[in-house]
């Protein structure tokens, strides 16, 4: 196989698993302000850093189209994380909302297993999000995230459970899967896609739902890092949405 056949079948593979993983059966809402799928790095101790989270739905008409979320962090330890977010909302009409806030602790094993293949972390999470937002209005989540490099092929599955901590579904575990497959063209570059789902409650599973698919590039520089993405959702009437992130490590 030539090296012109070999990249084209993995652009083809990459293309067929994003179309698969968001075309699957319907699943609960998602976060509108975070589309992130984790890796399992964290700051360097001492280091700050910060990123912005723009999503903006494509086609206008929907209430609240653009979400911009800033997202500080800080390395507490080599392996300890801690960040927070503050989200905003752009109308269609022009008008700034306030749309919460969420703290964070990342916490990555100091080793890689499988010759340095395969690295684990978790991450927990509180958010106070009003409820023109999120009914549930507090909310909690546990994301560990799983994460394969080998060779030009990388990896993570974040198996998310969040839990809400007022409301209807307070107190029930529900699972929010997401999964993100690329193809590394260099220290630099990385063409993948990444996918989103909701599945509800663990007591459950498949209650009225929404599964998202996106196709990502990755830039990466020496103190900066950026992601980009389109994508649209099956089983809502949510517009294609665009999605992109700038990271800042000082």
């Amino acid at each position: 196989m030539t090296v012109r056949m070999l990249a084209r079948f993995r652009l083809d593979l990459l293309l067929a698993i994003g179309a698969s993983l968001s075309a699957s059966r319907p699943a609960r809402a998602q976060d509108e302000f975070e589309i992130q799928v984790y890796d399992v790095e964290t700051a360097a101790e001492g280091e700050p850093g910060i990123e912005l989270h723009l999503n903006q739905h494509l086609i206008r008409g929907e209430p609240d189209a653009t979400h911009l979320t800033f997202e500080p962090h800080y390395g507490l330890r080599d392996w300890a994380e801690l960040g927070g977010y503050f989200q905003t909302s752009l109308t269609s009409t022009g008008e700034l909302a306030y749309a919460g806030i969420k703290l964070r602790i990342k916490l990555r094993a100091p080793h890689r297993l499988w010759d340095d293949r395969i690295g684990l972390a978790i991450n927990f999470e509180v958010s106070d999000i009003p409820s023109q937002f999120e009914a549930n209005q507090w909310g909690s989540e546990i994301r560990p995230v799983v994460e394969l490099r080998t060779g030009a092929l990388y990896a993570s599955v974040n198996p998310i459970v969040a839990t809400d901590l007022r409301g209807d579904l307070a107190g029930h575990p529900q699972l929010e899967p997401a999964a993100k497959l690329a193809y590394v063209a260099n220290d630099a570059v990385m063409l993948g896609v990444e996918a989103y789902a909701a599945f509800g409650p663990l007591d459950a599973l498949g209650d009225g739902s929404v599964d998202r698919g996106f196709v990502t590039l990755d830039l990466r520089g020496r103190q900066w890092d950026l992601n980009v993405g389109i994508g649209a959702s099956h089983g809502s009437q949510d517009h294609p949405i665009g999605k992109l992130i700038v990271g800042i490590h000082l």
